[in-house]
């Protein structure tokens, strides 16, 4: 059997996926990486034993390479890909295709004119679930194919987390080309080309100035051989991703989430005994179905089995069936002319969205030099953004550094705001956003990691580069934004203040906890050094509008309508306003009492998890149920996943009860200090409070 050498170009999550699959299939072997960002492609190069490693474009073409992998985010597919067309190698692009069917078709001119094999990875062609059902319908076991019903509710990270700056939410059309070709993929490859196509769509949200997010879309495709009814719905509560098929002789249905396949067929008897030995047969379709997948996923995970879940086996199947047809000289099914038409269809989807008028592009206003200049470190999240409402409504020039500046609320485009694109961890970056400021509120944690070095690497490293960079500029006071996280809270008996110290066995405590006790106490020992003012905050459990209810500090969440407790969920927690905690950031920049001192946020109603959940059920009509746990209770159910994972030869720190009961949150918070110092007046009304934190969320009934 020949092999393949491949070259993969990007390294974000999906390529992580394409890596997983490539090694497990013997037809390929991965002999470079490319990425601008050359940290990351080394660091990919590391985890998937890659020999090669190069960060510039001329570099990757004249490498030696029968495929490559374009995995880069969609809107570059296009400039990522043209190069590679044109040399007559494979190539595999990460679906869609493109962003319109101008780019799907120049690509497909190129690479016909340059005899390229091309393939796009459409993965939910090769979902267990839809294999399956497709399977027994081309047996003929239901007969002729007379109707399909599609209903695709999926949850969005981004959107939950409102990364607005995020490519899908750019343009009405790319939520549809990020997430409907999925859907679409199955039912092309199931019924053939759509023909004709009518939309209907719900109202969209306005999420920036000028752009308009549609989250709800109904069609009727008439396709080549059957119709088909779509539901589309990204930021569902309850994710569902069916694909109903109505034969002659029965029902077929497969959900490709929960990855379960069952049929509703006739048997020999009469309507009575018929409808309890149908309904049985299926029941006992879904049992086993559903035990399967439970036995598959332990086997995975004390490694007795490879991995087995429904993304990876249907990563792995398309990868599997591209690599089939490369190795025979032939095109795969789903080649670039496929990719195209699901692109088509998309845009004949994206008709039934409403036009907004043109508007020109937001300008930045010239700033009022007159007032104090303040620099906001990752001012486009949830509490950023009422720190700069509330910056602005006290006079204050405001200067936004994030990461992505792109859809941003319309807060960020009033007069005295100015938008500054870069990197925490960029010293440069850092450097250019303080010049000329007098004040900084850094919000920014840094980011995240695979393990403890990386989220230390991520938090505290940024952490002293603000101050390093606020040292440099001269900025007269520095207001770095912490966690209640950093302290130990698993003590009732306990009366923290804000001079309470961080958690003096924070080695038992999460990676996350952990590093911000580390960044807290190295952002003390940075400006105490260098005479820097520093004021110290750390909020309790932010809520209100712009954040989602379901808030960590309750319980973990396996999904929406569960919670599952730290502890039996009565005692008080620490809840605080984020418009609260916008005010006290603004008060912690000019108090005099505050200079180098830390205080908690936590404000005045304080009901349990139990109370808050039931407030929440009330004002969002939803069943949410609170499951009250003892905390030895956790620790035992961690310590067995623990040794499953021991087992399976992966290694892992042994859990620690000392970090469940801090997660409960019964320490007592004393904020008289934060109060006094800060002149803060947090909400004390209950109902006050539950209008602002609660009763937000009725419009999402």
């Amino acid at each position: 059997m020949s092999v393949l050498k491949v070259l993969i170009v990007g390294t974000g999550n999906i390529a992580k996926v394409h890596a997983e699959a490539l090694l497990a299939n013997p037809s390929a072997k991965m002999v470079a990486v490319y990425d601008n960002n050359k940290a990351l492609a080394e660091q990919f190069a590391r985890q998937f034993n890659i020999p090669k490693v190069c960060a510039d474009i001329d570099e990757a073409v004249a490498l030696d390479f029968d495929v490559v992998h374009v995995l880069t985010p969609p809107n570059v597919h296009y400039a990522s890909a043209l190069p590679f067309l044109r040399l007559g190698r494979k190539v595999v692009i990460e679906k869609p295709v493109g962003v319109s069917s101008e780019e799907c078709a120049e690509m497909q001119a190129i690479a016909e004119a340059a005899g390229t094999l091309t393939a796009v990875n459409q993965n939910f062609m090769y979902s267990p679930a839809y294999l399956n059902l497709k399977r027994d319908i081309e047996a003929g076991k239901l007969g002729p194919v007379r109707f399909v019903d599609y209903v695709y509710e999926a949850p969005l990270k981004q959107l939950a987390a409102r990364q607005f700056g995020h490519w899908m939410f750019c343009q009405p059309v790319n939520i549809l080309l990020e997430q409907a070709v999925h859907p679409l993929s199955q039912i092309v490859d199931f019924v053939g080309n759509v023909e004709k196509c009518d939309a209907q769509a719900a109202q969209g949200t306005e999420i920036s100035p000028g752009v308009v997010l549609y989250t709800q879309l109904q069609a009727t495709l008439q396709c080549q051989q059957a119709p088909v009814n779509f539901r589309f719905h990204v930021g569902s509560k309850f994710p569902a991703c069916r694909m109903t098929v109505y034969c002659d002789d029965g029902i077929a249905i497969a959900d490709m989430f929960t990855n379960q396949y069952f049929q509703v067929k006739r048997t020999t008897y009469l309507d009575a005994a018929d409808g309890f030995l149908s309904a049985a047969k299926s029941a006992g379709q879904l049992f086993a179905t559903g035990a399967g997948n439970l036995i598959n996923y332990a086997l995975a995970m004390v490694k007795l089995k490879s991995r087995s879940d429904p993304f990876y086996l249907g990563m792995k199947g398309s990868i599997d069936e591209i690599y089939s047809a490369f190795t025979s000289g032939k095109s795969p099914k789903a080649d670039f002319s496929y990719g195209a038409h699901l692109v088509a269809v998309c845009e004949q989807m994206a008709r039934a969205f409403p036009l907004l008028p043109l508007q020109e592009s937001p300008v930045q206003a010239v700033l009022d030099t007159s007032k104090p200049k303040v620099l906001v470190i990752g001012g486009t999240g949830f509490i950023g953004r009422h720190t700069v409402t509330r910056l602005l409504a006290e006079q204050y020039q405001v200067r936004v550094l994030a990461r992505g500046i792109r859809n941003l609320h319309s807060c960020f485009y009033q007069p005295g705001v100015e938008l500054v694109s870069g990197d925490v961890k960029n010293a440069e970056h850092l450097a250019r956003a303080m010049a000329g400021v007098q004040l900084v509120v850094n919000l920014a944690h840094g980011g995240g990691g695979a393990n403890f070095e990386e989220i230390r690497k991520a938090m505290v490293e940024s952490a002293v580069a603000v101050c390093d960079a606020a040292i440099v500029a001269k900025v007269q006071r520095l207001v770095h934004v912490g966690s209640i996280s950093s302290l130990f809270l698993g003590d009732a008996n306990d009366v923290v203040t804000g001079s309470t110290p961080a958690d003096s066995k924070s080695t038992e405590r999460n990676d996350y906890s952990r590093a911000k006790a580390l960044a807290d106490q190295a952002v003390v020992d940075v400006c105490s050094k260098h005479s820097l003012d520093l004021v110290i905050l750390r909020p309790g459990l932010v809520v209100g509008e712009g954040t989602s209810p379901f808030h960590g500090g309750l319980g973990f969440f396996n999904n929406e309508q569960y919670c599952n407790g730290w502890n039996l969920g009565n005692n008080q927690l620490p809840w605080v306003l984020v418009s609260d905690c916008a005010e006290a950031i603004c008060q912690a920049l000019t108090s005099a009492k505050a200079v180098n001192r830390s205080y908690n946020l936590v404000g005045d109603v304080r009901w349990s998890a139990r109370e808050y959940l039931a407030e929440l059920s009330i004002a969002t009509g939803r069943p949410l149920k609170y499951k009250a746990t003892f905390p030895q209770t956790l620790w035992a159910v961690e310590v067995f996943k623990w040794l499953i994972k021991t087992v399976g030869g992966k290694k892992s720190p042994f859990p620690s009860l000392r970090d469940i009961q801090s997660r409960g949150l019964v320490a007592r918070f004393d904020c008289t200090d934060a109060q006094q110092d800060l002149n803060w007046q947090p909400v004390a009304d209950a109902q006050e409070f539950k209008r602002q934190a609660i009763s937000i969320f009725r419009s999402e009934i």
